[in-house]
């Protein structure tokens, strides 16, 4: 990806360390990093090399106290409000140079830092005493940025004021790197605000991790269940307990944005399961938990057979247990499992819950909300599969719909997330971004579809994508991308998709529909999507049929709207 930062002061430590960052997580990337303090020049610049560079990613940093240090100086001279009126004068300005920025770069997101002071520039006990004082002048600001930023395109904000608060001028700056290279970051600051950078990067290209796994004892309450008792262990809302129950709380809040919540304990389960389920402290109830593995199994077995059963990557879990030994034995039986080591102290489990850098959002869908509905809802038809004796007698009992439609400014998000994570039913896996995705988007010769999929357990909410390529001169179609969440493989709904495209396909003119498959060490569950469907393999990995002669045909017991 292409990354360009605009500062006004010094970045070269914090793009250093940002690359590292980037080569570590193998996330590809190339920069632009113009002079020192030339941001205003390059925006307004017709032919700034940063309209040359074209960048998909733009980190857009202003240093309040030297962009304002003039007004500062003259806090003595004037009231805070006077100080304040022209500050956010100029802070307008940036607004200003942003909006111009975004409309030549419509397609860029621009990631921009909201406004600090550093603590040397308040003034102790005059602070909120009288009419002196710099405290609020950020907060404003920040409010009005907050707002610039819901209102514009495009632009998404970076903490750095939280992460003031947090850490603090002492950890984070070193006034010898202002002084002598206009940059006041410590190492430890440039380490924070690189990271802090690295997770709104991941935010944007979707790279989250899907579930978390959970061991019980000592994990999610303290103590040994088969020992103690549910009536010893150590969970509640005061006292000893209160930092598992603050830690469940936390996970109930990831829940809730659509992170998947397994349990993995050794364990008899009879007696953890009247835990969970009667423990009046107990914040994750059964429902919580899309898969549970409660046994005296290896459990780095019991976590493959975790993934399975959700249909995800082993490389989508993290497994949380404070057993180091359990760890060990995971992090070297399944390495694609991220196994991070939990505090020895349990008072530190929702601080260190909290860094963790795997479940990055910048915007929740309402797919997102209805996920782990659905995971439950997936409980309920394994249930009734189990009662069948063949799968379309199943399926048909499953009372399916099916809606397929073109993509709206409402569904964007979700089909950007499909391009993004989606592994195991992609035939492709070709991750475009959200400048290529955008382009798509507006190119009449291009069509960007969603599918939704419900039936009588509930609403799957939007589960598909698929970006077609009208090439007139070829006479045919072009299927570029064709992806499904992993949350309905198996329902055959990918035949109704195809014969919606197909029936389109005919609407545009064109007879020839073709589509490509890239084999991917994940993907093997849609690698003769095309070849079950009567397309012929005309080249290596591309597909063709020719809709004159042949049908795609939606399953009967599909309802197609």
């Amino acid at each position: 990806m292409k990354i360009a930062f605009l500062n006004n002061y010094t970045a070269d430590f914090i793009v250093k360390d940002l690359k590292s960052k980037l080569t570590e997580n193998k996330i590809e990337h190339e920069f632009y990093l113009p002079g020192f303090n030339q941001f205003v020049q390059e925006i307004v610049g017709e032919n700034s090399g940063l309209y040359k560079f074209n960048p998909e990613v733009v980190f857009f940093s202003v240093d309040l106290g030297f962009y304002c240090t003039d007004i500062i100086d003259e806090i003595f001279n004037k009231t805070n409000s006077q100080i304040y009126d022209e500050v956010h004068s100029r802070i307008r300005q940036l607004f200003d140079l942003i909006s111009m920025l975004k409309s030549k770069l419509p397609n860029t997101k621009v990631f921009v830092d909201n406004f600090y002071l550093s603590t040397n520039l308040l003034l102790g006990t005059l602070e909120f005493n009288g009419s002196y004082g710099l405290a609020n002048v950020p907060i404003k600001l920040n409010l009005e940025l907050e707002e610039f930023a819901n209102t514009t395109e495009g632009i998404k904000i970076i903490d750095i004021y939280s992460l003031i608060l947090k850490y603090g001028d002492k950890q984070l700056f070193d006034p010898r790197l202002y002084y002598v290279a206009k940059s006041k970051w410590s190492r430890e600051g440039l380490d924070k605000v690189s990271s802090l950078y690295l997770s709104h990067i991941k935010a944007y290209k979707g790279l989250r991790k899907k579930c978390i796994v959970l061991d019980l004892d000592n994990t999610l309450w303290g103590g040994v269940i088969g020992q103690d008792g549910m009536e010893g262990i150590a969970l509640s809302n005061d006292g000893t307990g209160k930092a598992f129950y603050d830690f469940q709380k936390e996970l109930l809040k990831l829940y809730k944005q659509g992170i998947i919540l397994a349990v993995c304990s050794k364990n008899s389960e009879d007696v953890a399961m009247e835990a969970i389920t009667k423990h009046p402290y107990m914040i994750l109830k059964p429902e919580h938990f899309a898969a549970t593995r409660i046994n005296w199994e290896n459990k780095a077995q019991n976590i493959k057979e975790i993934a399975k059963e959700l249909n995800i990557g082993l490389d989508s879990l993290v497994f949380f247990d404070d057993s180091s030994f359990e760890r060990g034995l995971v992090k070297q039986e399944i390495p694609e499992v991220a196994v991070p080591d939990l505090p020895e102290d349990p008072i530190y489990y929702v601080d260190f819950l909290k860094s963790l850098d795997f479940f990055n959002y910048h915007v929740l869908t309402s797919d997102d909300f209805k996920r782990n509905k659905t995971y439950q809802a997936n409980k309920e038809r394994r249930k009734l599969e189990a009662s069948f004796t063949d799968t379309t007698s199943f399926l048909r009992s499953l009372e399916m719909e099916v809606k397929i439609k073109n993509v709206d400014d409402f569904s964007f998000p979700r089909a950007m997330q499909l391009v993004q994570k989606t592994n195991q039913f992609n035939v492709t896996t070709r991750r475009h971004s959200e400048n290529e995705m955008r382009a798509f988007y507006s190119n009449p010769n291009y069509t960007i579809l969603e599918m939704s999929v419900k039936d009588k357990f509930g609403d799957n909410g939007i589960v598909g994508t698929a970006i077609l390529k009208l090439e007139k001169e070829e006479n045919r179609m072009c299927i570029d991308s064709f992806i499904m969440s992993c949350r309905v493989i198996g329902r055959n709904v990918e035949s109704a998709f195809l014969s919606y495209i197909a029936k389109i396909t005919l609407e545009k003119g064109v007879t020839l529909l073709g589509g490509e498959v890239v084999p991917t060490p994940k993907n093997e569950p849609c690698r003769d999507i095309y070849k079950r469907h009567n397309f012929e393999n005309v080249q290596d990995g591309f597909w063709m049929i020719d809709l004159s002669k042949n049908k795609i045909e939606c399953p009967d017991y599909i309802k197609l709207n």
